[in-house]
């Protein structure tokens, strides 16, 4: 009697194994299409678009990688890899200012992040070698000047800056398989960078004030008039439900107070930016002091809260 071996069911592999296997095979054009399938029916699936993301860098298209990486800190700030491989996207276009932004914006997300901490430090390496050369074109004859610009050179020669080194993070947690995005190397002396701080932060540090005292005031329509049309709550909430929850809370409260310390205004794009801030809240039943994440658009020439969430 002869006896049939049996064998384990094949497990189909997912959308995503199917492009980092492409990916892995060269075929960079068909990941894309295969992944660009897979988002249409799926667009909010942070594993697919970091991977869309990352085939973008391979095939040099900066632009919409930079792009892609963006909308992923604003839809997942919690998740520090997008923000660092922003951070290489920038070092390679020498843009330093916007790189450092991203690294620490990761970092806020992450502490323990230790690419980008590295990465952070090839970058303040980069911008002191622009301030040693701006110095020496002011002035070519400083030999301390020179004298510590040959010093930092031979401190950053072998270093770079270096992707995420990750596999597309799931929503709510960074994956742990290793997958390389192209490496960014940092220049010791790179030419003189403009700043990228956002010149209207004090406009919107404003807008965040006038946020804040309405909040404090329980004036509700002044409160849910600092976010935009565009704001998306947390939790899969809908506007109108959200906004209705909000109004309940803050109406039923006898006093609020809302204290914003220490804010920091970081430049996302020219109609983007993100604050960092400590929110200091006390009411007549709770009080409490968290971390908070805050990102606004510019809307018709006011500054509107798109994003809101803690750190």
């Amino acid at each position: 009697m002869g006896l049939t071996a049996s064998t384990l069911p094949a497990i189909a592999a997912t959308p995503v194994e199917e492009a980092q296997s492409l990916i892995s095979q060269g075929d960079l054009d068909g990941a894309l299409k295969r992944i660009d399938r897979y988002l249409a029916a799926s667009p909010q699936d942070a594993e697919g678009r970091f991977t869309r993301a990352l085939i973008l860098v391979k095939q040099n298209n900066n632009a919409e990688a930079i792009k892609a990486f963006t909308e992923l800190t604003r839809d997942y700030p919690q998740l520090p890899e997008p923000y660092n491989n922003l951070a290489v996207l920038y070092a390679q276009t020498g843009n330093y200012e916007k790189a450092r932004d991203a690294l620490e914006a990761a970092l806020a997300t992450n502490p323990s992040y230790a690419t980008a901490h590295e990465n952070l430090g090839d970058i303040y390496a980069a911008l002191a070698g622009a301030a040693y050369n701006r110095a020496l074109a002011l002035d070519a004859n400083n030999a301390s000047t020179r004298y510590k610009l040959s010093l930092l050179s031979g401190l950053t020669n072998g270093g770079a800056g270096r992707a995420a080194p990750v596999a597309a993070p799931a929503p709510v947690a960074a994956a742990a398989t290793p997958t390389a995005a192209a490496p960014a190397p940092v220049a010791a002396a790179p030419a003189a960078v403009e700043p990228t701080a956002p010149a209207s932060s004090d406009a919107v540090l404003r807008a965040l004030e006038v946020w804040a005292r309405a909040w404090s005031a329980r004036d509700v329509d002044a409160y849910l008039a600092a976010y935009s049309p565009e704001f998306r709550p947390d939790g899969g909430l809908a506007i109108d439900e959200w906004q209705l929850q909000r109004r309940a809370r803050i109406g039923k409260a006898k006093m609020i107070n809302v204290e914003l310390v220490a804010p920091e205004v970081q430049a996302i794009d020219a109609q983007h930016v993100r604050v960092l801030f400590t929110q200091d809240y006390s009411s007549d039943t709770i009080s409490d002091k968290v971390g908070k994440i805050i990102e606004l658009a510019e809307v018709g020439g006011s500054w509107k809260i798109v994003r809101e969430t803690t750190r």
